[in-house]
């Protein structure tokens, strides 16, 4: 007598590869998302690190003096990310401008004038093609310099994008 299998075991045999199938497939379409949102991430951080780096190496210059750094500033106002939103609550349509003018004017309360630390990335920004936010705190007489960062390709999405975000102290002469 010849032993073969019955219609029930290959119908079940069939029921799991095509289970296993179709689990394959479904990790196609996460992979392509996931590889999509690295490479925003990557470009995210290139501008953030051009943008953040900067500000650091002028905050932490130490030859600045602390009457220079002591005099609170907060860029691009005291709202913070709220300075972002127009008045019906979403993100604003150039976001860069305020961007780099929370850089310039922050380098300006700083008192910072070098050739090496001169500009904002705007070169960097547009060439990726990211929309970008930055907010720069700071308390007066407080040692810290609090600075957040977010960028973007999508419109109308900076707020809810991650955020790149560090501290920067007093590194000049406390007695200037």
């Amino acid at each position: 007598m010849r032993r073969a299998f019955t219609l029930i075991e290959v119908n079940m045999a069939m029921l799991i590869m095509a289970g296993g199938i179709l689990s394959v497939v479904g990790l196609y379409a996460f992979g392509f998302r996931e590889n999509r949102q690295s490479r925003e991430d990557v470009a995210a951080t290139a501008v953030a690190d051009a943008v953040v780096s900067q500000l650091m190496m002028a905050i932490t210059a130490t030859n600045m003096k602390w009457t220079t750094f002591r005099n609170g500033f907060s860029f691009p106002g005291r709202e913070g990310w709220g300075e972002y939103l127009d008045s019906a609550g979403t993100v604003s349509d150039d976001p860069e401008n305020m961007a780099e003018d929370a850089f310039s004017k922050t380098m300006d309360a700083l008192d910072y004038s070098s050739d090496d630390v001169a500009k904002f990335p705007a070169d960097l920004v547009n060439a990726s093609g990211m929309s970008c936010g930055l907010v720069v705190t700071h308390e007066q007489n407080s040692p810290i310099v609090r600075i957040g960062f977010r960028a973007t390709r999508q419109p109308g999405t900076l707020l809810s994008m991650p955020l790149f975000y560090t501290e920067a102290r007093f590194q000049g002469n406390p007695n200037e």
